[in-house]
């Protein structure tokens, strides 16, 4: 008789931690410094593989910075067991690339469960987006998740000398457990710097993918 393999083991729970920040705007290409300074702060957080902070609410100018939209949040995604670690960061001024950013109170806010789910750039060495849809579908398969999904435009950021790219991402026909658990975990490397970060999104009534 063949042994059937064992699933994969869950992520940890993660939370959302949300805090009030104050400040105008940003450079464009921002993720990288923001969290230079975060973890100057959380040093835990570079050792912590599924955490990250997921990308500001921003405007895009023609001049090399990003506006910050009113009410934006500073949110990290960190295990549960982190989120009294995670709130220290509560009156910290930080330097954005020269940008000020004072961050106010934080507020946990736990992960809800959507069939489906966007992440506004997953980071890949795929070079075209079936590669990148292979890539999705290996992962899926993986995790031993039915989900489906459709790939976005292609995204590309830095992190320090060294350049990120990637896609956007939508998945969609999850269960509520799979949808917590991919919450929970992500996926694909640079998930502190805000890729392959996922959240509740609207549905998705077209098909694609496996």
């Amino acid at each position: 008789m063949t042994a059937v393999a064992a699933a994969p083991a869950p992520a940890a729970i993660a939370v959302d931690v949300a805090f009030d920040v104050a400040g105008t705007s940003v450079p464009a290409d921002h993720a990288w410094a923001l969290l230079q300074e975060v973890e100057a702060l959380l040093p835990w957080l570079a050792d912590e593989p599924a955490a990250g902070i997921h990308p500001l609410r921003t405007a895009p100018t023609t001049y090399g910075v990003a506006l910050l939209a009113q009410r934006t949040k500073l949110v990290l995604r960190v295990p549960e067991a982190r989120l009294p670690d995670a709130l220290a960061l509560a009156g910290a001024v930080l330097d954005v690339g020269g940008s000020r950013l004072a961050v106010g109170n934080g507020q946990s806010r736990a992960l809800r469960p959507s069939a489906t789910l966007s992440a506004q750039r997953v980071a890949s060495a795929a070079a075209e987006v079936g590669a990148f849809e292979a890539e999705v579908a290996q992962w899926l398969a993986a995790l031993r998740i039915g989900g489906r999904y459709i790939a976005g435009r292609p995204r590309h950021g830095r992190a320090g000398d060294r350049e990120i790219a990637g896609f956007a991402l939508a998945l969609h026909g999850l269960s509520a457990a799979d949808s917590l658990r991919i919450q929970s975990e992500g996926m694909g490397p640079d998930r502190r710097a805000g890729w392959g970060l996922f959240v509740p999104a609207k549905a998705i009534t077209a098909t694609a993918g496996a």
